[in-house]
Formats: structure tokens, sequence, C-alpha cells
């Protein structure tokens, strides 16, 4: 209802401006306004877009910001596929309590406050500590008795390019002792104090 009133009055205002004010200066009006408009949304978008980014990490992390994600779609409702990866910094506090207290600062984590908001993301459990065990969806490769994260990510046949430090990275931290991680109803989460990273990656 508000937006439909918002809509109204910029239109009356839009009337009311050809009517008063010279052709020229209401094509710079108009122009400047749409301009103001169009960045506004932009911001908008990118703050929405980071927030629904955050919610996959709990708040027990005390995530800030995305360093990394290279994500895909194909198609959309319950045909569609998607995969992909985003990497979050972890504050050197954080690390050092996580590294401190191990297991029993997963067991003890606060639910977060907002989670019915945020439906399934960000609510893991049965977390453990890395390596991250084999199972029906992700064996590790012949030859390497090693997890690779583009066997999960991509298992349904839709890949990615992901950047190859990254993968590097991911993959040590996924087969080596030190970190912790949890699946989610979509996704698994590994977090890793020595890093200072957590990582999160995806397939559908």
């Amino acid at each position: 209802m508000l937006k439909l009133f918002l809509f109204f009055c910029v239109m009356a205002l839009a009337v009311y401006a050809h009517k008063k004010l010279s052709r020229r200066t209401f094509w710079i009006v108009a122009a400047s306004v749409t301009t103001i408009t169009l960045i506004a949304l932009k911001i908008c978008f990118h703050n929405y877009e980071k927030s629904f980014m955050l919610s996959f990490v709990p708040d027990a992390l005390h995530a800030q910001s995305v360093s990394y994600s290279k994500e895909e779609s194909w198609g959309f409702g319950p045909g569609g596929n998607e995969a992909g990866i985003r990497t979050y910094p972890l504050s050197d506090s954080v690390a050092r309590d996580i590294a401190k207290r191990g297991m029993d600062f997963f067991r003890n984590m606060p639910p977060n406050k907002d989670q019915q908001e945020r439906r399934w993301r960000g609510d893991y459990g049965n977390w453990a500590e890395t390596p991250v065990a084999s199972g029906e969806h992700w064996r590790p490769r012949q030859g390497s008795g090693r997890l690779h994260i583009y066997d999960y990510i991509c298992r349904y046949g839709f890949c990615i390019d992901i950047d190859p430090d990254i993968v590097s990275m991911a993959n040590s931290i996924v087969n080596s002792a030190g970190s912790y991680y949890a699946y989610g109803r979509i996704g698994l989460i590994v977090v890793s104090p020595e890093h200072k990273l957590v990582v999160y990656m995806y397939n559908g």
C-alpha cells in the first residue's frame, strides 16, 4: 500500500513539475532524480545481497564481510540447479577463541536471534572436526584418498570456475585436522581458525 502511495506521489510531482518548469529544466531535474534513484537502488541491492550472504554464517562467528564468492544458477524453482562457494574472514579474536575451545565452541554456540526470518540459513547441527568424513555424496578421488571440493560443488553436473588459490586452500582445509564443519539443510560450512576463514559451499 505504501509503495502504491509513493508511486502516485512521484507521478503527481512529475506532472506538476512538467507544467511549472521549462522543458530544459524539467529534463535536467528528471535526469537527476532518475540517477539518484538508480544509485539508491543499487546501494539497497548491494546491502541486501551482503546481508543475504552473511545469513548463512552463524552469528557466533561474527562474520562481517564476504571475501570471495563464486556462484551460478541454472533455471528456477524445483527444476533449477545451483552451485557455489563463498569465503568469509574470521576475526583474530574469534579464531583464537575457537582454537582455544575447540568443539566446545560449537557445542555451546548460541542460536541466531533472527533464525525464524532466516528459515534454514545459518542453522547447523552435528558439528565435527576435520578432515571432513567421506560419505555417499562425497568420496575421495581415486588414487589420492583426498576429498576435492569440485566433486562436492559439481556433484549434479553443474559446475563453476573457482579461483585456483581458493580451490587449493579449501581442499587443504577439508582434508586436514584443525578445522570444524557441519552440514546444513543446503550446503556445507567449514570453519578454519588457522586460516581465519569460513568456507561455505553448496550444490543443488
